[in-house]
């Protein structure tokens, strides 16, 4: 086998769906050389998944893009349980205590968000290469030496490092010798993308519990809404109809949508899996590609972007030659928990829609004391919502600040030295680390600047103005509550927003071990 090139500093990304081009984007964004292909000949147009949750939209911030995806959006501030077709809901959950300054859930065609995620990724400079199919993968200790075919041929090249977003069928996968585990037996449900007529606002996601099947409406921006029923198994080379759909929507969902044209109609099998790690040596697995499970909740894109950015600025640094690799098992380390709770949670929540019986009951007497238990259903909304999602160490206390691990807090009145307002994510619209430092006088500074170096940005943090051009201004001092800084400290937050070290001194030395930890260096500026 001839070698076209050998790239040992290039991370190729398969796949261009939302999952692929965060990755691509956010490695790039952060210092790294990217070559992102896909198999199709072109974008899919799959409308399959739509709800952006606020971590995720917290994310999209930070990348600058989240007005874009706005743009085509419809707000969601509920999310209600009907039983057995109802107007009014069992449980209605609210988004107005979820900890995000994002409160509401995105309800966003999959096509538009791809959309502009292309932008984004062709805007820091790499192409999308569209009918490159991976033929074969063979991973070693110094590269991955991959075989692609495409419009060019055949071509055998060697990356530094692959990453696998090629969705549920993921040929990335199956070259590494991994497969999902979990439960096969297959649900199939109806997907309809249909203009409706209904007298309900369009601003609660509306989930419905019928024996069945169960189901639910997902508004989109105009007369649009996405429906999802459960059905029996269909017979093959069938397609779903509109008058199929109608039919469903008035015997368990009440009757309250009148569906008009239709989009977008599939049947869509539903499985509930996982890989058994995420990492294979110079090879990762991300979204679909690594977890699969049932769309009740609307986490699936969810669970994929946020794996792309957990990745992403790490295995920036490792391509780049600023992290040692072993900062990558952390990777599989922080991500596989949250793709099994993920899986299993939407697997208990589909089989509770469908419950009959004695599940029946013990459901409803559960929907029951939800709706009486504002703070459970507080937790579940976070839960849903993937802003509960923390990396903290196992054992560790509840405490009344973030600590390592939490994602970092937004801080309400945060203004720049010229009075503007800001929050975090856009903070972290610059690559690399951010560190948050209170009550540092100019030699503080100087030292914790030494520390980090190329790594990221000292950001001090005061309480009144004037204050230097790069200095924060926090006049409630919510920041060192927040963060358990009390008057004197400094919080280190990650690229994806999470806190990496957190200290109650400006002694530099943590900052300096969490260095020395992970490999980082410090001297090595982006590429």
């Amino acid at each position: 086998m001839e070698l076209v090139s050998e790239e040992p500093d290039t991370v190729l990304v398969v796949g261009a769906g939302p999952v692929g081009l965060t990755a691509a984007a956010e490695l790039a964004r952060q210092g790294a050389r990217v070559r992102l292909v896909d198999a199709l000949t072109g974008p899919s147009g799959e409308f399959r998944a739509i709800t952006v949750h606020p971590r995720t939209q917290e994310h999209l911030a930070a990348m600058g893009v989240l007005d874009r995806i706005e743009a085509h959006a419809q707000e969601i501030t509920a999310v209600e349980f009907h039983v057995r077709g109802t107007a009014e809901p069992a449980v209605r959950l609210t988004t107005g205590h979820v900890d995000s300054r994002f409160r509401r859930i995105l309800d966003v065609p999959q096509v538009d968000t791809e959309s502009v995620l292309r932008e984004v990724v062709t805007g820091h400079g790499v192409a999308i290469e569209y009918g490159w199919r991976v033929d074969d993968l063979v991973p070693d200790g110094g590269g991955v030496t991959v075989t692609l075919a495409g419009p060019g041929g055949t071509e055998h090249r060697r990356y530094g490092w692959v990453v696998g977003a090629d969705g549920a069928h993921s040929a990335v996968r199956r070259a590494v010798g991994t497969h999902l585990e979990g439960e096969f037996a297959g649900e199939h449900s109806v997907l309809a993308d249909v203009d409706v007529d209904t007298e309900l606002p369009p601003t609660a996601l509306r989930l419905f519990v019928d024996p069945r099947g169960g189901g639910g409406v997902f508004p989109l921006a105009g007369r649009r809404a996405k429906i999802a029923v459960r059905v029996g198994t269909p017979d093959p080379g069938t397609s779903p109809t509109v008058e199929q759909v109608q039919r469903l929507v008035d015997e368990q969902m009440g009757g309250h949508w009148r569906l008009g044209t239709a989009h977008w109609l599939t049947y869509f099998e539903s499985r509930h899996a996982q890989v058994p790690r995420y990492r294979h040596g110079r090879v990762l697995l991300a979204g679909d590609a690594a977890h699969i499970h049932p769309p009740a909740a609307g986490q699936g894109m969810n669970t994929g972007i946020q794996d792309a950015v957990n990745l992403a600025w790490k295995l920036a640094l490792v391509s780049s030659g600023r992290a040692d690799a072993s900062l990558l098992d952390t990777y599989d380390g922080e991500r596989h928990p949250v793709g099994a709770a993920v899986v299993a949670g939407t697997s208990r929540l589909n089989g509770l829609l469908a419950a009959d019986g004695p599940g029946a009951l013990l459901r409803d007497l559960g929907l029951h004391l939800l709706g009486h238990l504002p703070a459970v259903g507080d937790r579940l909304m976070a839960t849903m919502t993937e802003t509960a999602v923390s990396y903290r160490a196992e054992g560790e206390r509840t405490t009344s600040h973030a600590v390592v691990g939490d994602h970092a807090p937004d801080v309400t009145d945060l203004r720049t030295a010229t009075g503007e307002p800001t929050h975090l994510d856009v903070l972290l619209r610059r690559p690399g680390h951010l560190l948050l430092v209170v009550g540092a006088g100019e030699t503080d500074l100087e030292r914790l600047r030494d520390v980090l170096g190329a790594l990221g940005t000292v950001v001090p943090v005061v309480s009144s103005s004037p204050a230097p051009s790069e200095a924060l201004i926090d006049p409630a001092g919510d920041v060192g509550r927040r963060y358990g800084l009390g008057d004197h400290g400094f919080a280190l937050v990650r690229p994806d927003g999470y806190l990496a070290c957190v200290s109650r001194a400006l002694d530099p030395r943590p900052l300096h071990e969490h260095r020395r930890i992970h490999g980082l260096d410090a001297r090595r500026e982006m590429v």
